[in-house]
């Protein structure tokens, strides 16, 4: 049963799966697709082209798939947002279309984008993963599996974030930042995210192989060739965990912004759950 309500504006070439429910003034514009059991609230609005999954939750005043704020977009191409399944999208949250007719923006399954959160064109947030109010992610950034992005923080546009980091509350990025790590401050790791791999049951003798290839790769202070680092780390046996493989790893692919150093005199360690 399809509960749409009589206030709602329903644009053409509309797909609603079963049990889904569009509230009062909410407007579901053109070539739309809504999976089963999905909840558009009021006043929410979902722009030509998205694809929303199934069992999402759609709060008032957020926009979805929105003009990219990007200054030479010509407006008359085509372009999509995908939402995956499980996903909340709390009020006045903003995802924005892809610049290209065969892109997209990408929000996957079961992530949380808390009110005022911004998601720019062409990003890519991975499952599981939470924006926390007023976060902001600028265009093209890639977003890894189960990161918690802190409130008013800020991710400069192509920068690639891997999984499982947690980038603190008003602090802002535009360097690359490796998995399993916190950032805080102006673009800077501050340590291993031990309470999440915790609470994720991750085995302890990985988080012990992690926790001796993190110490080791970032031992050397000041800046060095993160590249070359990784690459002799690897070839010295460090990498023989998925975690620390994907750790090292990371650092082997190409980066347009760059990578984030190391901050060797934490602040307040204690408090960010870190190693």
């Amino acid at each position: 049963m399809l509960d749409v309500h009589n206030l709602a504006i329903i644009g053409e070439n509309v797909s609603l799966g079963h049990d889904v429910y569009v509230g009062p003034y909410a407007i579901v514009e053109d070539n739309v697709k809504i999976g089963r059991e999905t909840i558009i609230s009021s006043h929410a609005i979902v722009r030509c082209g998205t694809t929303i999954g199934e069992r999402c939750f759609i709060d008032s005043f957020a926009v979805i798939g929105g003009l990219p704020q990007h200054e030479t977009f010509d407006a008359t191409i085509p372009s999509r947002v995908i939402v995956g399944n499980d996903t909340i999208i709390r009020e006045h949250a903003l995802i924005h279309r892809a610049t290209s007719e065969i892109g997209f923006t990408k929000v996957g399954n079961s992530c949380i984008l808390q009110s005022g959160s911004l998601v720019d064109h062409d990003c890519e947030v991975g499952d599981h993963s939470t924006l926390v109010n007023g976060s902001m992610l600028g265009g093209e950034v890639k977003l890894g599996q189960k990161c918690f992005i802190g409130g008013g923080a800020a991710i400069h546009q192509y920068v690639v974030v891997g999984d499982y980091v947690s980038l603190a509350g008003s602090s802002a990025t535009a360097l690359d930042l490796p998995p399993y790590t916190i950032a805080a401050y102006a673009s800077t790791v501050i340590g291993l995210n031990l309470i999440r791999l915790q609470r994720e049951k991750m085995d302890n003798k990985n988080i012990v192989a992690l926790k001796e290839c993190f110490h080791e790769f970032y031992k050397k202070k000041g800046n060095f060739n993160f590249r070359e680092r990784a690459k002799a780390m690897l070839k010295s046996g460090y990498g023989t965990t998925y975690e620390t493989s994907n750790f090292l790893n990371f650092f082997l692919r190409k980066s347009r912004r760059g990578f984030a150093p190391k901050r060797h005199k934490i602040v307040a360690s204690a408090s960010y759950g870190t190693a």
